[in-house]
């Protein structure tokens, strides 16, 4: 799950991280790759 995300002045995200849910592992990603179909994975797989 997305956990923290940062945005600068105008609004625009700088820094997004995930969390996972039973680890509680925190990973810093581009939050573009959310959109990316190639990369993220929706749900349980």
């Amino acid at each position: 799950m997305v956990t923290e995300i940062q945005f600068d002045e105008e609004n625009q995200v700088v820094s997004c991280a995930i969390e996972a849910v039973m680890t509680k592992r925190i990973i810093p990603i581009t939050w573009t790759d959310l959109k990316d179909d190639d990369i993220w994975l929706y749900g349980w797989k």
